[in-house]
């Protein structure tokens, strides 16, 4: 199941990729017909998608949401450790 969910993922990441990719090539050629104004609201598209892709791949690498605290020391309310 967990080849399945990571196959999904990948697929959707290599999709946001190749929209990426496409409006970066529409971005370069509206920047060189001179339309900066289109070209500026496919870059606005262009960085969401990437945000996105960037946001879900470290979703990904980083620890769980919740880090097993058992390795840690107690703390006070004061900052001490507490011994025990």
């Amino acid at each position: 199941m967990a080849e399945a969910r990571r196959a999904i993922e990948d697929a959707a990441d290599d999709e946001l990729d190749t929209a990426i990719a496409t409006l970066h090539s529409r971005e370069r050629e509206l920047l060189v017909a001179a339309d900066s104004e289109a070209a500026f609201e496919l870059m606005s598209a262009k960085c969401v998608l990437l945000s996105t892709l960037k946001n879900r791949r470290r979703c990904r690498t980083e620890s769980p949401a919740i880090p097993d605290l058992g390795h840690y020391p107690d703390v006070s309310e004061t900052g001490r450790e507490q011994e025990g």
